[in-house]
């Protein structure tokens, strides 16, 4: 029984190509001071299929330390918050000030570059396969209209043609996203 778990644990562990992660040079190098005032977790832009995921993740998150002054855009019925791009210009703020009444805004996008590979490769690779993905993290100060914190968090994993394993897992481009941010949350706090 033991040998078998023993083997399991080595098949695994030898067959996971690893995922790497590259911090955006242009980012914020400090964190966020939690300032008084209100704070809007902005809906978050990503695929469906793991938006209810990273919203939880960021909500809890921040939630921890700002408590009961962070709310989400989604929860609130009575704003009908106007889309904010990533780097907006300064009118799209005044707006987002106008329609929700808060001081921050925190604004996230996850998105996909490439997904060539599933979260499993069984079979030999021809070409050169791989799964990009990034996550962004901006947050306003809607009462200045600056922004105060933004990193950006590019992950990549890849099989080469030359990859001779039959069978391997891979991180798929979705939860390169999800790491993403986690990493972005990890350097804030």
């Amino acid at each position: 029984m033991k040998k078998s778990i023993l083997f399991i644990y080595v098949v695994l562990l030898t067959s996971c190509h690893t995922t790497s992660y590259v911090h955006d040079y242009e980012s914020t190098p400090y964190g966020i001071e939690y300032e008084e005032g209100k704070w809007l977790l902005n809906e978050i832009n990503s695929p469906e299929s793991i938006k209810s995921k990273v919203t939880k993740i960021a909500h809890e998150n921040f939630y921890k330390h700002l408590g009961d002054k962070l709310k989400k855009a989604e929860d609130l019925k009575n704003i009908s918050l106007s889309h904010v791009p990533m780097k907006p210009e300064k009118m799209f703020l005044e707006r987002a000030k106008k329609e929700s009444g808060f001081d921050y805004l925190i604004n996230i996008k996850c998105s996909s570059s490439k997904n060539e590979i599933g979260g499993l490769k069984i079979g030999q690779t021809y070409r050169k396969r791989k799964n990009v993905a990034e996550s962004i993290l901006e947050v306003y100060d809607l009462n200045t209209l600056e922004i105060i914190y933004s990193r950006k968090v590019i992950g990549q994993v890849s099989v080469d043609e030359n990859d001779n394993e039959d069978f391997s897992f891979v991180k798929s481009s979705s939860g390169i996203m999800i790491s993403c941010l986690k990493r972005i949350i990890k350097k804030i706090n």
